[in-house]
């Protein structure tokens, strides 16, 4: 059994200013604001610190040079302690085998931060929409496809990402809800009538908000418009400043307030690495100056680390506490994942300690501090 005592804790629905954690195992057991109760277990130490959830990527494909399921023990070292291995477009045997390996390291987690499901993004997306999906691997939707695609993450697919606009797109949805997985829109033409109903088939959730999608305009809103009206939608967005203008990531935080916004990186296997050329999605993808493009100049997934997003919601506008939640509980809530991205008894102690400047100093998954900076 281990105390954590630290200057702040964000739970991240209050702070507490000290606080206080008790971790048995895996299980955080009692938080506690001021100083440990009398007889606590011997404490770790982080007066001068900010202690929150650990980060939750949703979206993410790869990083540190690696396809994700040999990049997942670098995240940590970014305060990411929870993510969903995601899948781009490709051949469909590969895919299948794809979705089988990282339903493999659900079953066992090979180190690092935690697997907690898998997304697939695709393959039934809109060509017109297809950002850097190749336009070969698409499909329209198929409860047979589908079904196969299921069946081979052995019950841990959690979300998946797709144009409901496509002919058998709501029908792909009521499947999709009819086995408890998020369905997504992304990657779509979708109007906004269009994504309205999509959203009442059963649609919660907007992959990569802005990107891929139809843009927002006054007379046709789209899925962005959708997006930002619907209370029933929650939201992701790229926030690294490339993606996503700051000021457009402003005002999906002001008006889906922070808890129906979560931050993803997208990031593809050069996020953490040198400069180069990279393959993704069977694609040759230049990383350079803080960016991931393909030959044409299309942006194919992001460089973007958690800890960076949460600092580019700041530097956005939102306040820190704020920043962190987007990185924390609305994740988790997103996606169904409701005992991380939070700290209170019985919740996985997953935790990141930060620096003044938000910097990660040290990441605690399941118990154990795994990395410190």
């Amino acid at each position: 059994m281990t105390t954590i005592r630290a200057a702040v804790i964000w739970t991240p629905t209050e702070a507490l200013e000290p606080g206080w954690i008790q971790v048995d195992g895996e299980r955080i057991t009692a938080v506690g604001r001021g100083d440990p109760p009398p007889g606590a277990a011997p404490a770790i130490d982080a007066r001068g610190l900010t202690v929150c959830p650990g980060f939750l990527d949703i979206h993410v494909h790869g990083g540190f040079g690696h396809d994700l399921l040999d990049g997942a023990p670098a995240l940590p070292r970014h305060g990411c302690t929870g993510y969903l291995p995601t899948t781009v477009t490709a051949p469909w045997e590969a895919t299948l085998a794809a979705i089988a390996a990282m339903a493999d390291a659900c079953d066992r987690p090979p180190g690092g931060a935690t697997p907690m499901g898998v997304h697939l993004e695709g393959p039934f997306l809109n060509p017109l929409r297809r950002g850097m999906q190749p336009a070969e691997h698409l499909r329209t939707p198929s409860a047979t496809d589908a079904a196969q695609l299921l069946d081979a993450g052995r019950g841990w697919v959690r979300s998946m990402t797709l144009a409901p606009e496509l002919l058998g797109g709501l029908a792909l949805v009521g499947q999709l809800v009819g086995r408890d997985i998020v369905a997504a829109m992304a990657h779509s033409d979708a109007s906004y009538e269009q994504a309205v109903a999509a959203t009442a088939a059963g649609v919660r959730h907007v992959t990569h908000c802005y990107n891929a999608m139809r843009p927002l305009h006054h007379r046709d809103p789209g899925v962005v418009g959708a997006a930002l009206d619907l209370a029933g939608l929650t939201v992701e967005a790229i926030a690294d400043g490339v993606h996503v203008h700051r000021a457009a990531l402003r005002l999906l935080w002001r008006i889906k307030g922070w808890r129906r916004l979560a931050l993803v990186t997208d990031a593809m296997a050069g996020a953490g690495a040198a400069p180069g050329v990279y393959r993704f999605g069977g694609q040759a993808v230049t990383v350079r100056d803080g960016q991931a493009d393909l030959a044409d100049g299309t942006l194919a997934g992001s460089v973007l680390t958690m800890d960076q997003a949460v600092r580019t919601m700041v530097e956005a506008g939102a306040p820190a506490r704020e920043a962190v939640g987007m990185a924390t509980l609305a994740p988790a809530e997103a996606v169904g994942c409701l005992d991380v991205g939070r700290i209170a008894p019985g919740c996985r102690a997953d935790l990141v300690a930060l620096d003044a400047g938000l910097q990660v100093v040290w990441t605690m998954v399941g118990g154990g501090v795994i990395w410190r900076g």
